[in-house]
Order: structure tokens, then sequence, then C-alpha cells
């Protein structure tokens, strides 16, 4: 019955994603980050639902009326070289057809994200986006909260089969990340039990983080605690909201979540951490023999490669550390564009709390700038010990960010204030040209 239901669903929204592509790319995101389709058990689990959407949202968008320009800034350039450059190594990759599927996969990725990029171009459809992905997140981060409670702790909360957050450190990445999204829609609600709503699926998401027993997310929430205390507003509210989470952790959680958060301080003692620190000598072992195009996508699949490069007893595995991966994957230079990515993603964010500092109109900008920030540090120190260097919803966030900044640049919403100060900023350099970029929202 559950596979009924949702091939219906996602088969009636064919008809309005076909007259409006916007809409195929809110579907094709809530695919691909609640991925629906591995809560079922029959048919509609290995259904191509996401390609399927894809495709049919870039069918819409070909022949639709949308302006097709791509914003042209440092963040689109950067991923169109990314692809560019990923799919280059590929050619060279030790694991050849491992790699070839996942870079297939990874420019799918890509693909949707400069759809992103076309079709986002005002303050509702950046909203509506905000919205789904936090709903596909946050449902995880409400199971995973009642499953803990009700469980008193004592299992670990894991993400759907075959998906990037399978993996119980990859869920509470992800649900550190949307924390802060899910605190930008709570500020922005206007009705009462809204912002409760909010609060209470924050609160349920904090615990489902500590449910996963990942000591990489535990750190994370500590860092969007601080990050979120110091870029939120009404910061006693948030902090009445960790003082909560933590009493939780204390008192409710059983003594072997206790143990395990007490390695984080003796990572040399534990096992799980020397492998990961095995994993990325190992990428680094094989980026400095393979410097500009490292071993390719998978390159940990190599048996072969383990035995040249691994340090002396490691045990093979995945590497546990985007930027390492990235490393050992994409050589140098792709590890360079991957830091450079999350860097001009960051300064687009921070040149809209610039100019919006102190300007009520542009109140709710200056919000989701400052919450995209908190996803991005989330991501960047999740990730010392995750495998999501090609994590979508990480991408899809850098195009939002540059997206705001023009929205932001571009926009007659704003008094003369900003324009001053955008004036006043023209000698760092010029807005950013676009590509048949027309009608940006008010």
């Amino acid at each position: 019955m559950r596979d009924i239901v949702l091939a219906l669903f996602i088969f009636g929204t064919i008809p309005f994603i076909l007259s409006r592509p916007y809409i195929g790319l809110l579907v094709w995101s809530w695919l691909g980050y609640m991925n629906p389709h591995r809560l079922c058990f029959g048919f509609a689990y290995g259904f191509p639902w996401v390609m399927l959407i894809a495709v049919v949202t870039l069918v819409s968008f070909a022949v639709s009326r949308e302006d097709k320009g791509i914003p042209v800034s440092n963040v689109s350039v950067l991923l169109f070289i990314f692809l560019l450059w990923t799919g280059f190594t590929t050619i060279f990759a030790v694991e050849g057809a491992a790699a070839w599927a996942a870079y297939q996969q990874f420019a799918k990725i890509l693909i949707m994200v400069f759809v992103t990029l076309a079709l986002v171009k005002d303050r509702q459809r950046m909203h509506w986006m905000i919205w789904v992905i936090v709903i596909s997140l946050g449902f995880f981060g409400f199971r995973g909260g009642v499953f803990t409670l009700l469980t008193g702790g004592n299992y670990h909360v894991y993400g759907p089969a075959q998906s990037f957050i399978a993996d119980n450190n990859d869920l509470a990445q992800a649900l550190c990340m949307c924390l802060p999204l899910m605190r930008y829609l709570q500020l922005q609600v206007a009705a009462k039990w809204q912002r409760l709503a909010l609060g209470a699926l924050m609160l349920l998401t904090g615990i489902a983080i500590l449910g996963t027993y990942s000591r990489g997310g535990m750190i994370a929430l500590v860092v969007v605690a601080g990050a979120l205390l110091l870029k939120s507003r009404r910061q006693l509210a948030v902090a009445s909201f960790f003082i909560v989470l933590a009493l939780i952790a204390y008192h409710f959680m059983p003594d072997q979540w206790l143990a395990r958060m007490d390695t984080i301080q003796h990572a040399e003692q534990v096992n799980s951490a020397q492998t990961r620190i095995q994993s990325w000598e190992f990428a680094t072992n094989v980026a400095l023999h393979r410097p500009l195009v490292g071993g390719g996508f998978e390159i940990y699949r190599s048996a072969l490669m383990w035995d040249q490069f691994g340090p002396e007893g490691a045990r093979q595995r995945a590497i546990h550390s985007i930027y390492f991966r990235i490393l050992g994957e994409q050589g140098f230079l792709g590890l360079l564009i991957f830091l450079s990515l999350l860097a001009t993603s960051w300064r687009s964010c921070t040149k809209v709390r610039k100019l919006l500092k102190g300007v009520p109109e542009g109140k709710w900008a200056f919000d989701l700038a400052s919450m995209l920030q908190v996803s991005l540090l989330a991501f960047v120190v999740a990730g010392l010990a995750t495998t999501s260097s090609y994590f979508d919803l990480t991408y899809q966030l850098m195009a939002l960010c540059v997206l705001l900044r023009l929205m932001v640049e571009r926009s007659n919403e704003f008094p003369a204030a900003v324009r001053g100060k955008q004036a006043m900023r023209g000698s760092e350099g010029s807005p950013p040209t676009t590509v048949a970029v027309s009608k940006w929202a008010k």
C-alpha cells in the first residue's frame, strides 16, 4: 500500500512539473533528501524516482518561458570547474567502473544545482526550498528523536538505507546542517503555533543527533550551538533550547552513550578513530604520489592501492573525512576547488550580512545568510570524520548562498542605505555579471 500511495503521489506531480519546472525542483529535492522510496518495501524501493523527476524537470525547464540564464558568480563558476575537474580525474581513476558510476551520480547532482541557480530567483521560491529541506530532513529528526526517547537512548539512530544519510555519522551531520534552517523558519513564521511546532522539531532533531551516537555529530552540535548563539536573534531562546538539550543528554542518555562520548577525549585509544586516521594517511599518500589527479572516485576500494599507500597494519575502509577524501580522490587541485567553494559561499553570506545589518526591511535575508553560514559550519566541522564530500545538500546550499546575495544586490526592496553600502564597497569588486538573468524579485 505504501508503494502505491507514493507512486500515485509522484506520478500525480508530473503534470504540475511540466507546467512549472520549479515544482519539479522541489519534488527532486524532497526525494533526494527524504528518500521516501527507501521507506517502502515493494516495487517503489528500487524504482529510479529521482532520475524520473529530474528528467521531467529538465524537459519542463527546456520548453518553459522561464529565464534560462544561470547567474555567473564565483560559486557558479567554481561549481562548473569542479564538475569538469572531477570528470577529468575520473579518466585516470584507479577504480574505473566504480569511479565512473560515482561521477555520474555527482554530475546529476550538480546539474540540478545549476537548475536551482536558474530557477530560484525570488524570495518566495527561496523560502519554499528551505521548507522542503526542513520537512525532508526534519522527518528523520522527528522520527529519530521520538525513537530515542521511547527506547531510552539505548539504540543507534540511522537514516534510510542506500542514501547519503544512511550512516549514523552522515545522518548526524545532515541534521546539524538542518537545525539552523529550522531556526530561520522559526524566526520568519508569524503564527505562535508554527513557532512552537518548529521549536519542538528542533528539540527532537537535537535528541535524534544524540541518538545517532556520532561523536563527530556531537562536536558539530556543540559548534552549531555556539554559532547560533552568536548569529541568531533572540539568543535567550536559543540558549534555553541548548540547555534543555544538554540536560537531556546528561540525565536521560544511558551510560553506554556517555562512555562513547567520553572517547572524544581519548581518540588515540579508540580503534575506530585509529582506522580513520589511517584512512587519512592513505589518502594523503595517494595524493602525494598522484598530486594532479589523485586516485579518482572510490579510490578506497582498491586493495592494491591500500597495500601500496596505506600505513603499516592499516585496515581497508572508506576515507572518513570530507577533506582527505577529496584530496585522495581529486588531488590537490580538486581540494583547492572544494575549499574555494566553501569559502566563496561563506563570503557571499557575509556580504549579505554587511549590507543588511541594521536594515529592518532586510531582516529575513540577514537571518537566512546567518543560518546558511551556520549550516555550512556544521558541514565542515562534522565533515572532519564523515565521507560525505559529495552530499547534495551542501552544493544546493552553496547555490542558495550566492542566489541570496544576488537577490539582495539586485532587489528594489531595500532602502537607499543599502545602495550606499554597495557603492562604498564598489572598490572591492563589482557585483558578478549574469547570463540572461532578469526579474530578480523584490
